[in-house]
């Protein structure tokens, strides 16, 4: 089901000028990913023209990943828009294999990497147990807060001074003033756009802003002279020759597949969660083929020769601020992105997109992607051990970028893991997800004696039951609701003697069983009308067993052996 916020669902076709400025938009967002490309490369000592072919290779890899990925039938694609990215993923991993051992190994260890990633997107609707919503929901959050440190310091007209996006040149007045207008010009129209502007924040933002730059001066004459000189059309070269493996990077290589893949877990679920409007929970087997994807994606990154790639955040983040979530958008961003790779003129020109252009598109997309992830926390009912888990996770994550001295001294092979706080946040979580969860209980039993009002310890009870299995309120408000009007329906003669409740919980359910003495309920299938009310001695029963049915997706009653069992589910 759509939320009726969206103007382009999944699903829907869009007419074909519609498609073409969404992928235009796309690619441009999608152009991130080149910040970290190069700093990456420069960390290695590639060459100039190395850089420029890999940037190329990358655009054909992230066109190819991103219409795989909006595939709907068959073993590989989500059926989402949520094309690749160059992340930080990869980074760590692929400095000690640039500087080690050479580009070579580099990009073969990174197809290595890829294979291993469509592996483990196999078994992943088996380890349902280590993706709750909780979990989903810090990994979400902090993906959104990654993008800050890269898009912040752009947004005020700052450029990375060194190899380090540590290293920032001073602050100039007029990129302040170009970043903070591209930002209030997506931004207004998101808010106030009508019609088609509303769908083109990025676009208009884009447009606007080089313009902008150009007449404030803060695009170089190099640079403008490097677009001249560009040719319009010209065939991308492999930076190197063949693929070399070293078995020394291997544990590296898998753990950035790793975190990788954690974190497409979490773009994968906001795409899920935006396009339906009844979501409940993680689709694993969705999440299995736009994995699968994904690491097909790095395994082509390898084989053209260019850096590991993930799904892309900003993208995910800039499709729900857009309102357009059309999956038909990979297959037009992928066409144009493989097609500007042999348009080194265009390329040239997407590559040097201003520094406050592009921290106003990431600062953009990252206000969806945070609050997205507090929005998932929040849905839950929380107890002390998930509360620690997120809290505990988020922190230790938030350590890496705040403080990233601290875990210079880590061992090479757990630096893929501290390279980013996402990639942290998210191991971190699942773990501790895993040890929290040790000695709690998935059931609750209870009794309610005749004759009393039961609402505050129901309530409470089931309040505290559904922290420790972090429910979602709504299901545990219905339950509370459900299970007041049963005790009302048996307190007119039915029960003789206390009711015993069972309440069992799953992903999929919360489960309600009530045990008891007396006579079998009688669950009326419509409402009791104003007659049966007044001249039936049990009308009142039946009314409140009628309400008791509504809160519920399933109510059974039986009767064995003088033992009279109600049984109330409700879709977790």
């Amino acid at each position: 089901m759509k939320p009726e916020n969206l103007t382009y669902g999944v699903n829907d076709r869009l007419p074909l000028q519609t498609l073409l400025g969404q992928g235009l938009q796309h690619v441009i967002a999608n152009s991130s990913g080149w910040i970290i490309m190069a700093a990456v490369v420069a960390t290695i000592g590639a060459t100039t023209q190395e850089l420029t072919q890999m940037l190329r290779m990358g655009m054909i890899a992230v066109g190819i990943g991103a219409m795989l990925q909006s595939l709907t039938r068959g073993p590989i694609g989500s059926g989402f828009l949520c094309p690749p990215v160059c992340g930080p993923a990869y980074a760590s991993a692929s400095v000690m294999a640039g500087t080690g051992f050479g580009l070579p190994v580099l990009f073969g260890m990174t197809l290595v990497s890829g294979v291993f990633e469509v592996l483990l997107a196999r078994v992943l609707p088996r380890l349902r147990a280590l993706f709750p919503p909780e979990v989903i929901g810090v990994v979400m959050t902090m993906v959104g807060i990654a993008m800050l440190p890269l898009g912040i310091p752009r947004l005020y007209g700052l450029s990375p001074s060194g190899p380090s996006a540590a290293a920032w040149a001073p602050v100039e007045g007029a990129g302040l003033v170009m970043g903070l207008l591209t930002f209030a010009v997506m931004a207004g129209c998101t808010v106030w756009g009508r019609g088609q502007l509303k769908l083109y924040p990025a676009l208009v933002g884009a447009v606007l802003g080089w313009a902008g730059c150009h007449a404030l001066g803060l695009i170089s004459e190099s640079t403008l002279e490097s677009i001249v000189q560009a040719p319009w059309f010209g065939l991308p070269d492999l930076p190197v020759q063949g693929l070399a493996f070293e078995s020394s990077l291997l544990i590296p290589f898998l753990v950035a597949g790793m975190a990788a893949s954690l974190k497409g877990v979490g773009d994968l679920t906001l795409c899920q969660k935006v396009n339906d409007a009844d979501w409940k929970r993680t689709d694993l087997q969705s999440v299995s083929k736009g994995a699968t994807a994904s690491g097909l994606t790095t395994m082509v990154c390898g084989v053209l020769g260019t850096l590991g790639h993930s799904t892309s955040s900003s993208n995910v983040g800039l499709s729900v601020a857009a309102g357009a979530t059309s999956r038909t958008i990979g297959f037009s961003m992928g066409a144009l992105m493989i097609l500007f790779a042999f348009l080194p003129k265009v390329a040239a020109v997407i590559a040097s997109l201003p520094a406050p252009l592009m921290g106003a598109t990431l600062l953009y997309a990252a206000c969806f992607m945070i609050l997205a992830g507090v929005q998932m926390l929040a849905s839950r009912l929380l107890d002390a051990r998930r509360i620690l888990m997120a809290g505990v996770a988020m922190s230790l994550g938030l350590s890496v970028s705040m403080m990233p001295e601290l875990y210079r001294e880590v061992p090479e092979v757990f630096k893929p893991i501290v390279a980013s706080s996402v990639s942290f946040s998210a191991a971190l979580a699942v773990l501790l997800n895993v040890v929290f969860l040790l000695g709690s209980k998935k059931t609750v039993e209870f009794e309610l004696p005749p004759g009393e009002d039961h609402y505050l310890r129901i309530r409470d009870t089931l309040m505290r039951f559904g922290s420790s299995v972090a429910a979602r309120k709504e299901v545990i408000v219905a339950s509370i609701d459900a299970l007041g009007l049963a005790c009302e329906a048996l307190d007119e003669g039915l029960a003789h003697g206390p009711v015993k409740v069972v309440v069992a919980f799953d992903e999929f359910s919360l489960d309600l069983n009530l045990f008891y003495q007396g006579h079998r309920l009688d669950v009326p299938g419509e409402r009791p009308g104003r007659s049966e009310l007044l001249n039936d001695p049990h009308g009142l029963s039946r009314m409140s067993a009628w309400l008791m049915a509504q809160k519920v997706q399933r109510v059974s009653t039986s009767e064995r052996q003088g033992v009279c069992h109600i049984a109330l589910k409700l879709e977790q």
